[in-house]
């Protein structure tokens, strides 16, 4: 038994605790400033997450923002980062003013950083903001957060770069007959496919839209949207080894996995359903939906530091990454998504 300290009352990272605490740990799942009313919901005789089914665990113990200490996180064996991307600085900060001693970190949180001129993961740009943090592991892999509370199987990827010693230990305390756990070391490779699905999620949903089939129950074709997934794959296998990971990851859980999860819904898949109707970002972003966080469309921005030639890396050539492309293009210049197929590589 150990104890798992969660940064984040969100979906995911309640979603994370159930497993953690089905296993026979003890679970504590701390709010952010935004998790306020999950977290008062949550400390109720059966209190249940506003975006989840069922009550958490009883090994489960919901803390505010401010019941959060340093002895909650000095005993933690394990720490979770469940934040999305805009909190990984409030969460960066939680850590450094509590954490007394090293420990590993295992980031959830999906994105993209840069340091200087260069576009990287989480993975590398967290590292030294992060002098206590013993080894980093990236959790990857096709997880809908619901269906993981709800215990229906579901296979994911831990991965850390020591080897795969971190990531193998994070495993053994998570792992359950329905949450089946694999490990790396392509910790990069992990990372970099867990922005990228989301980013790549937007160009294959709008296919589901732009071709439809009236005699089909669910009115999409399916022709396009397998030629642009299939499309994606690859490009993500390229990004993979632009980013320093290997490219084989991209053809696994943490890549087409996480990527067919991602198109079957969500945000980064409406969105696309909006751009496959000849829409524009921002008028998706005004409509259906404001105030949410759509990943990818920040993924796509900062993709777009690669549309010039650098210092030893090409810029991204619209022959080997027409869907990126096309993509990155509905973003910047906010018009309507524009994809040929005649420009397809997928061989």
């Amino acid at each position: 038994m150990a104890t798992i300290l969660i940064l984040g009352a969100g979906v995911m990272g309640s979603a994370l605790a159930v497993p953690g605490a089905d296993n026979g740990n003890d679970v504590l799942l701390a709010g952010t400033p935004l998790d306020a009313a999950a977290v008062s919901r949550m400390k109720t005789a059966g209190g249940v997450h506003p975006k989840l089914d069922h009550p958490l665990p009883g090994r489960v113990t919901p803390l505010a923002e401010d019941e959060l200490t340093g002895a909650h996180v000095e005993a933690a064996d394990v720490i979770v980062v469940g934040v999305s991307s805009p909190g990984i600085p409030w969460a960066v900060e939680k850590l450094n003013t509590l954490m007394t001693r090293e420990r590993p970190v295992a980031f959830v949180t999906k994105g993209l950083d840069r340091v200087g001129p260069s576009l990287t993961t989480l993975a590398e740009s967290l590292r030294p903001q992060l002098p206590k943090m013993k080894t980093f592991i990236g959790i990857g892999g096709p997880c809908i957060a619901r269906e993981l509370a709800n215990r229906n199987p579901t296979a994911s990827v831990y991965a850390s770069a020591d080897g795969q010693s971190a990531a193998k230990a994070f495993a053994a305390l998570m792992a359950t007959e329905y949450y089946r756990l694999s490990t790396t070391d392509d910790v990069t490779g992990v990372e970099a496919c867990a922005a990228l699905k989301n980013f790549y999620a937007i160009g294959v949903a709008a296919m589901q839209t732009r071709y439809p089939d009236a005699t089909r129950p669910d009115g999409q074709s399916k022709n396009p949207t397998a030629a642009a997934f299939t499309q994606a794959a690859l490009e993500m296998a390229r990004l993979c080894e632009r980013f320093g990971g290997r490219r084989d990851t991209a053809f696994d859980l943490a890549g087409i996995g996480d990527l067919h999860v991602t198109v079957g819904g969500g945000r980064n898949s409406r969105l696309g359903h909006g751009l496959g109707l000849g829409r524009t970002v921002s008028d998706m972003m005004a409509g259906e939906l404001a105030g949410e966080t759509v990943e990818g469309i920040d993924t796509a921005r900062m993709l777009s530091a690669w549309l010039e030639p650098a210092p030893g890396l090409a810029a991204l050539e619209r022959a080997r990454f027409p869907l990126a492309l096309a993509i990155i293009d509905a973003v910047l210049r906010d018009e309507p998504f524009a994809f040929d197929f005649g420009g397809l590589t997928v061989s």
